[in-house]
């Protein structure tokens, strides 16, 4: 598969987080399920109804390309999310760095690589990817603000307050995408360029999340080799739910896990639906897996939909991993 990389650089601000009146707890990072969703929905903006369709039942079968999510870049560091597996790291390490392990979020790709490693890390190992903590901090600011709503009914007020991510000059968000043959390469810059025009994430009606793609290139050098090398173990760079086959014995795959549970309105094209999808989990980034995992799409539709609603609700479960297999 061949691999490219693609930098975000975000106009203002950008809003990726839970809906509903507690606004304020956003993510400064893009879960692959919303990047996905997010695509769909421009693209129904600029194509056919049966186009759309055909192109989700294409993913449902054998995706022409994997998405991982997207991570915060920074002059010219690019992070990605540590793995969970701390097996290796001996016991002195563990008991004399504690702290500073449950600190460590994030990872630039020299320490990512070092991390994923067979061998065993060093105090100043650790020491260093704690640094680089700040340095991931830096990236970005987040700014609170209040708003209110009024009562259709009765026109009282309601304070809430929402918040929103500001980006640094020199950074944004990054993702990888690895495309199974060269086809749909140019198809993905479009609705990658789509997206930016309509915005990522929510309070789009502010401007939040329009951006332009700065950077869509082959991957090389140290991250390249992270997707390429050889070691016996998965970590994911994508949210990923297990396909039926994978079901059976996705206990015993995973090394070190956590699992997040999705749920939030249904949005079709450009309009929000006084829907909810069904809530669906997944097992989060920086999970490491001891086998090749795939993944699939989750039919997350209602179970008795309205007729507002003309299609079925998927959200993407398909495995990005490092290294990437087969």
């Amino acid at each position: 598969m061949e691999v490219y990389i693609y930098k975000l650089k975000f106009k203002g601000s950008t809003h990726f987080g839970e809906t509903g009146i507690d606004l304020e707890n956003v993510s400064e990072w893009v879960n692959s399920d919303t990047l996905f969703s997010a695509i769909i929905n421009a693209m129904s903006q600029f194509n056919q109804k049966d186009d759309v369709s055909e192109f989700v039942n294409i993913f449902k079968k054998n995706p022409p390309f994997l998405l991982s999510s997207l991570f915060v870049y920074y002059n010219n560091f690019q992070f990605l999310p540590r793995p969970m597996d701390d097996y290796h790291l001996s016991d002195e390490i563990r008991r004399k760095k504690t702290k500073e392990l449950k600190r460590i979020k994030w990872l630039t790709l020299d320490s990512f690589k070092k991390r994923m490693g067979e061998g065993q890390l060093s105090e100043d190992d650790i020491s260093i990817m704690e640094a680089e903590q700040s340095e991931y901090r830096d990236a970005f600011t987040i700014e609170i603000r209040p708003r209110v709503s009024l009562d259709r009914t009765t026109h009282n007020s309601n304070i809430y307050h929402s918040g929103f991510v500001y980006f640094k000059k020199d950074a944004g968000l990054y993702g990888l995408v690895a495309f199974r043959d060269s086809l749909p390469v140019e198809q993905f810059k479009k609705l990658l360029n789509g997206l930016g025009e309509t915005g990522l994430g929510g309070e789009k009606t502010y401007g939040c999340g329009m951006f332009e793609v700065v950077n869509f290139e082959k991957v090389s050098g140290v991250l390249k080799e992270i997707l390429e090398c050889k070691v016996s173990k998965y970590t994911l760079l994508s949210l990923y739910h297990p396909n039926e086959e994978e079901k059976a014995n996705l206990a015993s795959s995973f090394i070190a896990y956590d699992i997040t549970r999705k749920r939030g309105w249904i949005t079709s094209g450009r309009y929000a639906l006084p829907l909810k999808r069904k809530s669906v989990g997944f097992v989060t980034e920086g999970s490491v897996s001891g086998n090749p995992l795939k993944g699939t799409l989750v039919d997350v539709t209602p179970d008795n939909p309205r007729e507002i609603l003309s299609h079925r609700v998927y959200r993407y479960g398909y495995a990005f991993t490092a290294p990437l297999g087969s």
